[in-house]
């Protein structure tokens, strides 16, 4: 956890849909977290590998980390209005079998989606 113990996002900041992800979120769902691209932090630190976060985007907080769907979920129902809701409800067991999939496939052509490709640093 940050020293601020507000939850982290890791995603990959060489992703530019990752990054427009991001920014969604902190525009559009004003999530109370802080987003960190991986390759910028010691991710041992929070008990992952850089194979993991380079497969999948990770919430962390103090009950430890949520990859992938579960993330996405996290950050929404960390957020305003109308995320908190959809968040609990990808996270239902009736709906998180279909959201992993989702999550599988966007994540698999993350590549080739929208979004500006950030620089390599």
């Amino acid at each position: 956890m940050t020293s601020s113990d507000r939850p982290v996002v890791l995603f990959d900041g060489r992703c530019g849909f990752c990054a427009w992800s991001v920014q969604f979120a902190q525009q559009r769902v004003d999530a109370d977290v802080e987003f960190l691209p991986y390759q910028s932090v010691d991710v041992a630190a929070y008990g992952l590998t850089d194979q993991q976060c380079a497969e999948a985007v990770y919430f962390v907080d103090t009950s430890g980390a949520r990859p992938g769907e579960l993330a996405v979920a996290a950050i929404l129902q960390s957020g305003r209005g109308v995320w908190k809701p959809l968040g609990r409800l990808i996270a239902s067991p009736a709906v998180r079998p279909l959201a992993a999939g989702v999550y599988r496939v966007v994540a698999r052509h993350r590549g080739r989606l929208w979004g500006v490709r950030p620089p390599i640093s």
